[in-house]
């Protein structure tokens, strides 16, 4: 399957709401165009190689005959543009996205209707974003799993959260005994990661709804890395900043493409 981009949201945030009354969830009714405007949203599936993770802790198995069980999958998107034909971008303003893994259909906000080419968008948090404290009302980053301690500040936000179990066997083709635990907490400010999808046209008409269709493939996450050596566990900040650490957030660009 040929790799391009994807994205992933779950709950939005208007930058005002976010800081003075919490955040805006993509079930809000508000969201209603302007005459000139329609709705984007993202349907975005979460994937292990070319299998759709269905479900948390099953057995799945990639092109090369690696087995992978998936525990846990989460990641932030925000700064979201989308690109028009002369490559000038729109914002969709006040955006942070929490994908889950059982959650596919996102609501963003109001756009200007037109031709769009492309989508643009941070896997993680920005460095004003990844300071705030969150606010008990916000289940975008008031969230226990996506913070490297027992409160967000002062680490900051866990971008890219990803846990499961993987053959680390050195022909790859290990049973489910041989599995090992891995435990991969990708964040802080200079692991933030700005990415474009490739171009593939989508039009937004007036007073409609267009989704634009995603797929993440965690699976890409591990290229690069020697399954047999590698510390499967990252789960500090000061892990973040280790070769390791580094490959990953090389990785991160991979995971994304359309549907």
């Amino acid at each position: 399957m040929k790799k391009q981009i994807s994205i992933v949201i779950i709950s939005f945030i208007t930058a005002t709401l976010f800081t003075l009354n919490g955040c805006k969830k993509s079930t809000d009714d508000s969201i209603a165009p302007t005459p000139a405007n329609g709705i984007i949203g993202f349907h975005i599936h979460t994937m292990m190689d070319t299998a759709e993770v269905a479900n948390y802790d099953s057995v799945y198995v990639t092109g090369t005959g690696r087995k992978i069980i998936v525990h846990f999958a989460q990641l932030y998107l925000s700064k979201i543009q989308l690109i028009k034909p002369d490559g000038s971008a729109v914002d969709v303003p006040g955006v942070i996205v929490l994908k889950k893994q059982q959650v596919e259909s996102y609501l963003l906000g109001s756009v200007p209707s037109g031709n769009y080419k492309s989508v643009r968008f941070n896997v993680g948090l920005t460095d004003l974003q990844n300071s705030l404290v969150p606010d008990v009302r916000d289940s975008t980053l008031n969230t226990r799993p996506m913070w490297f301690d027992a409160a967000a500040q002062p680490s900051g936000y866990v971008f890219v959260n990803f846990q499961g179990k993987i053959d680390t066997t050195a022909s790859g083709h290990g049973t489910v005994a041989q599995m090992q635990p891995f435990s991969i907490k990708i964040g802080t400010n200079a692991n933030l990661v700005n990415t474009q999808l490739n171009d593939k046209n989508y039009t937004v008409s007036p007073n409609q709804t267009q989704y634009v269709h995603l797929m993440i493939d965690y699976n890409m996450l591990f290229m690069g890395v020697n399954l047999n050596t590698a510390n499967l566990t990252m789960n500090t900040v000061a892990a973040n900043s280790t070769a390791l650490g580094l490959q990953y957030k090389f990785n991160i660009s991979m995971m994304f493409m359309y549907e």
